[in-house]
């Protein structure tokens, strides 16, 4: 039953409003203590009164008062010695607050060392005949030992004659006096900074949860994605055929579809016709090009036309799925490769393709797309994602037979499977993605043979590369909406593909950039704000927990990243690709933000409805030719 006075610090009433509200309503009184608690003698006027007002606001929107009453934090200015300490109290003063100061400070908030509750309560007994107001501490750290003294200081004190008594008793004043409730005309603000309060609380928790939830989220993804990847890959380590040892060698059409590829054709042409595979032909669809795509092809590969092993199909523009779909219809093979024109494919990628469609489970066949002109640091960290995240996820996925997206750049397809399922779609801009999961649902497994090695054409410049993942991100978002229905319904595609697609391609994604956001904003907090405005009761432990968080996560993404590597075929000039892992600590930071920034671009086209059409990059021609397997 003693009163007490609680100087409150602002952020910590809108975390805890109800210890707040409770403190109120049992009597005590309250008075300000600044909004973060900053040492006033080093900051200006203007960020001295944003700390009171918000301070002022939070209680009138919390529990209907404001308060005459203040405190500075760490009583820098209750015994001013300076121009510099004064002068912060001529500004309280003139907005009406009373500054209460102290004279009987047993220093309970020190944590090294940690004084005893028999210590709080003597160095108190020892001041007493210095003043009538004794200061205790509930915050900087644990004052488990301030409230163990709190009932031996109580009793002790009153055994020696002295009363306790409220800070307004001794002005003189009632308790309406310094905490007068606020007028009916403020009580309608008092709702909307109540509402302000609440979004900023919400905010900052979200931004907390966004932090350590997609910590572990993405952790824990790393580990169990590199697990099903080394399992995926050690199984078939064992099983695998060398190429050649299968006699099943059914024909095989490749479909290339072109539109202006007149740099890049010939090499592309020339890499499928070199291939170690007997039975093939090869299907060119000019889609309307504009430049010489189609000629060239004929002049360049008369006798292969000659011979029946080239076909090439002009056609109106219509778009990469109208090509393939115009090309379908002359195929007659039970299996057809689709490589994009400006890919170059290892001479055995083929045959590594095709034994799996012995299977007859088996709907199509993704390939290992690997980024063939890395002349920047674009197209370099291009070749590094693709190790570390794209072909890492499909050697996972490749254990439950759920390959969500059979790359453009190469990919087998059963021709049957492929026209059941109604061809290419024309309603999306990732006809690949969207044909692949119509497989899934329909029963079909979708499998990964990382030996079969295309090397493709990267964008070189961050306008392209956003370009480009725009119409993928885009294209993935209408796939996965067309065949929602599968959501946790039997089957690869609803219990695997799809929700990976969402919460590890979508979700995280989004919300990926709070945490690299948290850790910076958290450390110049803490190493700037903290250390600068609140020297003596910087917490470095809220540091240290969130600095091992974030570091725990790149150790594990680095190891990861060793991992896929690891696990990634090479020949050749791939055998290099390791001194591309210097390069995963700067990704972090810069290339994968784009992926969020163009995601984001995604979510708002979708809302917005408007038509999306395929947005074709410029080629270079800078993707240089493999060496052959032997």
């Amino acid at each position: 039953h003693v009163p007490g006075t609680f100087f409150l610090i602002g952020i910590q009433v809108e975390k805890f409003s109800s210890v707040a509200e409770r403190i109120y309503r049992e009597g005590h009184e309250i008075g300000n203590h600044t909004f973060t608690h900053p040492d006033i003698s080093s900051i200006g006027s203007g960020y001295m009164k944003v700390e009171l007002n918000l301070t002022e606001r939070l209680f009138a929107s919390r529990l209907g008062i404001r308060t005459m009453l203040f405190r500075p934090p760490y009583s820098v200015d209750a015994e001013p010695d300076t121009e510099d300490e004064v002068r912060p109290l001529e500004l309280t003063q003139s907005m009406g607050y009373i500054t209460v100061g102290d004279k009987i400070d047993p220093d309970d908030w020190r944590d090294n060392p940690r004084p005893t509750p028999e210590q709080i309560t003597q160095s108190i007994l020892n001041q007493l005949g210095k003043g009538s107001i004794i200061l205790l501490h509930d915050g900087g750290g644990n004052r488990t030992n301030t409230i163990k003294a709190l009932p031996m200081i109580i009793t002790q004190v009153r055994a020696r004659g002295y009363e306790f008594i409220s800070v307004h008793e001794l002005l003189g004043k009632t308790r309406d006096d310094v905490m007068p409730p606020i007028s009916r005309n403020d009580r309608l603000w008092a709702v909307v900074d109540s509402a302000g309060f609440l979004l900023f609380g919400a905010a900052n928790s979200f931004i907390v949860f966004v932090f350590f939830v997609g910590d572990v989220l993405m952790s824990g993804r790393l580990v169990l994605v590199g697990a099903a990847a080394t399992f995926d890959r050690l199984r078939r380590h064992r099983t695998e055929m060398a190429t050649g040892e299968s006699a099943f060698h059914p024909k095989v059409a490749v479909l290339v579809p072109a539109y202006n590829e007149e740099k890049v054709i010939v090499r592309t042409i020339s890499s499928v016709l070199a291939s170690t595979y007997p039975n093939l032909r090869v299907i060119v669809i000019d889609d309307g090009s504009k430049d010489r795509t189609a000629d060239i092809a004929c002049e360049q590969f008369a006798e292969e036309i000659a011979r029946g092993r080239l076909t090439v199909i002009r056609q109106e523009n219509g778009g990469k799925a109208s090509a393939r779909n115009n090309a379908l219809q002359a195929v007659t093979e039970e299996i057809f490769i689709g490589i994009d024109a400006d890919t170059i494919i290892a001479n055995d990628a083929i045959a590594y393709l095709v034994p799996h469609f012995q299977d007859e489970r088996v709907g199509a066949m993704a390939g290992n797309a690997k980024v063939g002109n890395r002349v920047n640091l674009w197209t370099r960290w291009q070749a590094l994602e693709y190790i570390t995240s794209q072909n890492f996820e499909r050697r996972a996925l490749n254990t439950f037979s759920a390959v969500c997206v059979v790359p453009g750049a190469i990919g087998a397809w059963r021709t049957q499977a492929v026209r059941d399922a109604g061809g290419y779609k024309l309603d999306t801009v990732a006809e690949d993605a969207d044909l692949t999961m119509a497989l899934l649902q329909n029963g079909y497994k979708v499998e990964y043979e990382d030996r079969s090695l295309a090397y493709t054409e990267a964008p070189s410049t961050a306008n392209g590369l956003m370009r480009q993942r725009f119409r993928w991100s885009f294209g993935i978002l209408q796939a996965v909406w067309k065949h929602r229905s599968a959501f946790a319904r039997k089957g690869a595609l609803g219990y695997i593909a799809l929700p990976n697609t969402v919460i590890f391609q979508i979700m995280l994604p989004l919300v990926s950039p709070f945490i690299d956001i948290m850790f910076v904003f958290g450390a110049l907090k803490y190493l700037i704000y903290d250390k600068h405005f609140h020297p003596e009761t910087a917490d470095p432990a809220g540091f240290t927990k969130l600095l091992l968080f974030f570091l725990t996560f790149m150790v594990i993404d680095f190891i990861a990243s060793t991992l896929a590597f690891s696990l990634e075929r090479r020949h050749g000039r791939d055998r290099r690709d390791w001194w591309l892992l210097g390069h995963v600590w700067l990704q972090r930071f810069a290339y994968r933000q784009l992926f969020s920034i163009v995601l984001f671009k995604t979510l708002i086209r979708a809302m917005d409805g408007r038509p999306f059409a395929w947005d074709k990059l410029e080629r270079t021609a800078n993707v240089t030719q493999p060496a052959h397997r032997k």
